[in-house]
């Protein structure tokens, strides 16, 4: 005797809604049957010229989209290209603070080459009295 449990029943996955359904199936109306071979070409046609300007706006929207990220990748290189130059002026500048911190540590007098501007002033001398 063949079993009278229910093989195969269907999920709400394997269940189409109605609204699915309805929008899978292409309703042929009245207008539609008595349309001439020239008229379903026609409008074959502008719905064509219709998909073509939507591709066209696309396709610029992305042209827009990849020249603002194209321009912001140079504006990061760039702001890359300055920080660098930023960080090694002043990596050279502690180097050299630090090598006359040193030679003034070691009691050596600074290379009068290098302090010309200061010997030619002449500065008032103050005294202090106690």
């Amino acid at each position: 005797m063949e079993s009278e449990a229910l093989r195969r029943i269907p999920t709400i996955r394997q269940i189409k809604a109605s609204l699915d359904v309805a929008k899978s199936q292409k309703f042929k109306t009245t207008n539609s049957l008595s349309r001439t071979r020239e008229e379903i070409g026609y409008l074959e046609s502008t719905e064509d010229k219709s998909l073509a300007q939507a591709l066209h706006r696309e396709r610029r929207r992305f042209a827009r989209q990849d020249a603002v990220v194209e321009r912001s990748r140079k504006n990061l290189l760039d702001t890359r290209v300055k920080l660098a130059r930023m960080v090694n002026k002043n990596r050279k500048l502690m180097e050299l603070r630090h090598e006359l911190q040193r030679a003034r540590y070691r009691g050596k007098e600074p290379n009068p080459v290098e302090t010309s501007g200061l010997a030619q002033k002449k500065f008032k001398k103050m005294g202090l009295g106690y």
